[in-house]
């Protein structure tokens, strides 16, 4: 049977991973060193005991084959290790599976190539060395290239690992993640390929060098950092932070956090904390946001279908829908039409500001709600400024032939925090807020 499954020396391990062997040494000089004037016998039998206690735990039951499989040939290996508090899974090449529902760590890995006889594959399996260590620290399993010119080669790792883990540390170098049932706390990370979470309790922290992402559901924190790629989330418990260099993102639900793009649309469905949300370039579709929310674009609409905090919007062009607000906004667009709707009391309203350069605004008021309006339309368009509310002064200046200002002040129910409406070109309008009969028509 061919097999070319290594087990390193303990110090060239030791040496290149890291695992703790100046802290081993360390310890091992203060606790079993101590007496430098003692024995000889007893300070290399302490130094032994200790080093076969921190690293050499026996790796247990472990196998390999070749075999073809359709117009590859496969080397699989298979092993078993004892749980440990953490687990870490480093590997040159291949995509990695990672799932918790084992009492040990068990692993699978399949080494594959597409070359035509099983003597050239057999040559090539030997260019990527395999090995499991288990220390103080937790258990390692490892893949090293010998070289990085293969050609018609992929790898495997499948790892079941038991789900009451402290922390699980992966990284390929190419090739997807995929992650399930796992309560532990995840870093991974990938220089490239997909990326698949689901039923994780612990905080996920993910970093790509591109690549799409599909999430399921997260009972805590997520973090994820990638080049490019589109993300798809169902359900976030904790915060979620997404930078990327552009893709589309898709959140079902979040506590809270903060969402960026390089360019693409965000859609947000719903938020029970304070979000923002960032576009290079896309149309940003928020739906019911609990907090306060900050959203800006460099070029592509905005919508809000409700908000409990403050909101403030930015686009470089495009128009913004901001409905169910219940307390202020602040919304500039360089080109495109505002629609704002305030259903706050009085006392949650605060001062709001909507300005477009070029474009139609529509504001809808509670009829009762205290507020001052502070209005004007630079070349009024239409009927330049219209409103439902009597308590409204609007004048004009300029003859009916050519481009006329106009402005609305007013007190409304005895006056309140400000509210400034202003378009460089476009006509504004004040409507009464029938709030129920919006949402029920919708």
């Amino acid at each position: 049977m061919f097999q070319t499954f290594v087990i390193r020396s303990r110090k060239e391990d030791w040496l290149k991973q890291g695992w703790q062997f100046r802290a081993a040494m360390r310890k091992a000089g203060r606790e079993d060193f101590g007496a430098q004037r003692a024995a000889s016998s007893r300070k290399w039998t302490a130094a032994a005991a200790f080093l076969a206690m921190a690293v050499a735990v026996p790796l247990g039951a472990q196998q390999s084959r070749v075999y073809r499989d359709g117009t590859s040939w496969v080397e699989e290996i298979t092993g078993t290790l004892p749980a440990s508090r953490q687990v870490r899974i480093t590997t040159d090449l291949g995509s990695v599976q990672v799932q918790g529902s084992s009492a040990q760590v068990t692993y699978i890995i399949r080494k594959r190539s597409y070359l035509p006889s099983q003597e050239a594959a057999r040559r090539q399996f030997e260019q990527m060395h395999i090995s499991t260590i288990k220390n103080a620290e937790g258990d390692l399993i490892e893949g090293r290239l010998a070289t990085r010119n293969l050609n018609r080669f992929t790898a495997e790792f499948i790892v079941q690992i038991p789900r009451e883990l402290e922390m699980l540390k992966v990284e390929t170098r190419g090739g997807p993640l995929n992650f399930s049932s796992i309560v532990a706390t995840i870093l991974g990370s990938t220089s490239g390929g997909s990326v698949t979470l689901d039923n994780l309790d612990g905080s996920v922290k993910i970093t790509s060098g591109g690549g799409n992402v599909e999430v399921g559901r997260l009972g805590s924190d997520f973090s994820l950092i990638t080049a490019g790629g589109d993300v798809h989330i169902k359900n976030v418990a904790g915060q979620t932070h997404i930078n990327i260099g552009g893709g589309k993102v898709y959140v079902g639900s979040t506590k809270g956090g903060f969402i960026q793009t390089g360019a693409g649309n965000i859609d947000v469905r719903k938020c029970s904390g304070d979000l923002g949300a960032s576009s290079g370039g896309g149309n940003l579709n928020l739906g019911d946001m609990s907090g306060a929310v900050v959203a800006g674009t460099t070029g592509g609409s905005v919508h809000v279908d409700s908000a409990k905090g403050r909101v403030q919007v930015s686009t470089g062009g495009g128009s913004v829908e901001l409905f169910n607000l219940s307390q202020g906004a602040q919304v500039e667009t360089g080109a495109g039409g505002i629609t704002a709707e305030f259903v706050g009391k009085r006392g949650s309203f605060s001062d709001s500001s909507l300005h477009t350069a070029a474009g139609d605004v529509i504001v809808y008021l509670p009829k009762d709600l205290p507020v001052t309006v502070h209005a004007s339309s630079d070349m009024a368009t239409g009927h330049g400024i219209a409103s439902e509310f009597s308590g409204l002064r609007i004048t004009r200046e300029g003859s009916n032939f050519a481009p006329r200002s106009m402005y609305a002040e007013g007190s409304l129910n005895g006056g309140g925090p400000a509210l400034k409406v202003r378009t460089i070109m476009g006509q504004i309008d004040f409507r009464q807020s029938h709030w129920q009969a919006h949402w029920q028509a919708h």
